[in-house]
């Protein structure tokens, strides 16, 4: 899990909205999605203080379910996605946020710049690699899935295969699971206080001119078009994190 940092980052800035500018975010959604109020936050775990500075954890997996569906619903799901047998499954995946709005669960990626979008490694899945492109190319049948989906932008391609498969089995019972991705516009800049004053150190701050950009290398490194996974995705929301900057 990645440590939130101070006054930056994505992390900072989905916490932040969501405890200062809850309504300003929601409405933003709405505005950008056409997904209604009102949003039911999950809430996250406790994590241990020693390993994680916030003192809380993401929701990982599919636990989060349980208190959403019924357990008939949730056992069906639980043994389709726990039959690919992927390495600790149960915390592979790690949320940023999960919200449910008009019967819709929403899954949500939240960014501060462009080099979010990329993984660090060129090469993911482990020893699991050929279970996890055997699942996304199972739950996304209709698109080209291959090796490089384990590359730079693997997690987005994870996260449209866990959509798709849960989307299948709430369909059923009149819910529906999203994707929803987060751009935090003006909203990385690494800062330090010298002699009472605020210093800027880092600044990877992005326009929706620049995340659009890397959307696109993103989803042209897939072979993948927005329209062939607008059953997966909502539209992208852009939010500036500094609109006084």
């Amino acid at each position: 899990m990645a440590q939130i940092g101070y006054g930056y980052g994505s992390e900072y800035q989905l916490m932040r909205f969501l405890a200062h500018h809850r309504h300003l975010l929601e409405s933003l959604i709405t505005e950008q999605t056409g997904y209604k109020a009102p949003f039911n936050w999950l809430d996250f775990e406790f994590g241990d203080r020693k390993k994680i500075i916030s003192g809380d954890s993401e929701l990982k997996g599919i636990d989060f379910l349980k208190e959403l569906i019924d357990e008939d619903v949730y056992d069906a799901i639980e043994k389709e996605y726990k039959s690919y047998k992927i390495n600790k499954i149960d915390t592979w995946q790690n949320w940023d946020a999960i919200a449910v709005a008009d019967n819709t669960i929403l899954l949500v990626e939240a960014k501060a710049h462009t080099e979010e979008l990329k993984s660090d490694k060129s090469d993911n899945g482990g020893k699991s690699k050929d279970k996890i492109i055997r699942f996304m190319k199972e739950q996304l049948p209709e698109l080209p899935v291959n090796d490089v989906w384990l590359g730079h932008y693997y997690q987005l391609a994870n996260r449209l295969a866990t959509t798709a498969l849960l989307d299948k089995h709430l369909s059923k019972i009149g819910m529906h699971a999203r994707t929803l991705c987060l751009f935090f516009e003006n909203g990385y800049s690494k800062r330090i206080e010298e002699e009472n004053k605020i210093v800027e150190i880092n600044n990877k701050d992005a326009n929706r001119e620049k995340f659009e950009k890397a959307i696109k290398e993103e989803l042209d490194t897939l072979k993948i078009t927005h329209e062939a996974i607008k059953h997966l995705v909502t539209p992208n929301v852009f939010i500036d994190a500094n609109p006084n900057k």
